[in-house]
């Protein structure tokens, strides 16, 4: 009588086990490729890397190691303050227009030197009508012309106006008004010892009591202190 086919256990056994090779090894490269969940705002896709900010005057080699500025840098209070213009004293205001045909400043400027030089000019042709006036009531040849005489002086020094005589008074010329005396005539001053030659260059002074004007030069020159008796006499 035949025996009665007993189980094969070494082949359950071995197909248990391929089962549970097959189990742990789906487990495994599921949790090992776990794909990464999108959160909420966000795209699912990778962002672009940032490109590194370049400032003024770098190079492309230094670009790279310089980190891009922030935008929300705080200013210190330190830092350099910005120094506000100073206003004008006489404003022009926006609504001011020139006059139609009003000169220029270069026209006024031009205007008022004309004016000057007629005022000079005038000046001069006025002191010259009261010298020839003086020299008909007190002629020259009327007065002393020998031996030293002595008078009142006094000093004028209004150096850049002009003289009777021609030309501008300068402070190193040296010379002396007169009323009646010709132009250019040699008058020789002593005082305080010290005796000095000078022509007439000038008519004056047109105040009673004085004869002889010495300007700025000539009274430093004799140490005149400005108003006083002088002695005189003609040269030569």
């Amino acid at each position: 009588m035949p025996e009665p086919r007993r189980p094969n256990c070494a082949a359950g056994v071995t197909v248990v086990a391929l089962l549970l090779a097959v189990t742990l090894a789906t487990g495994c490269g599921s949790s090992g490729r776990r794909a990464a969940v999108p959160t909420e705002g966000s795209s699912g896709a990778a962002d672009p890397p940032k490109a590194p900010a370049i400032t003024a005057g770098a190079t492309p080699d230094t670009a790279r190691a310089l980190p891009a500025p922030s935008s929300s840098a705080a200013v210190t209070p330190n830092g350099p303050k910005t120094r506000r213009p100073i206003p004008p004293a006489h404003p022009v205001p926006a609504a001011f227009r020139p006059a139609p045909g009003a000169p220029s400043d270069a026209q006024v400027r031009n205007e008022l030197a004309q004016l000057d030089a007629i005022q000079r000019q005038e000046h001069q042709r006025a002191l010259s009508a009261a010298a020839a006036s003086l020299a008909e009531l007190l002629p020259w040849s009327q007065e002393p012309k020998s031996g030293t005489q002595v008078s009142v002086a006094s000093v004028f020094r209004d150096y850049g106006l002009g003289l009777a005589c021609g030309g501008v008074l300068g402070r190193d010329q040296l010379g002396v008004a007169h009323k009646t005396a010709p132009c250019g005539t040699l008058i020789t001053l002593t005082y305080g010892g010290r005796s000095l030659t000078v022509p007439v260059i000038d008519r004056g002074p047109y105040v009673a009591g004085r004869e002889w004007d010495l300007t700025g030069a000539t009274a430093d020159a004799l140490a005149f202190p400005g108003l006083g008796q002088i002695q005189w006499s003609l040269a030569g």
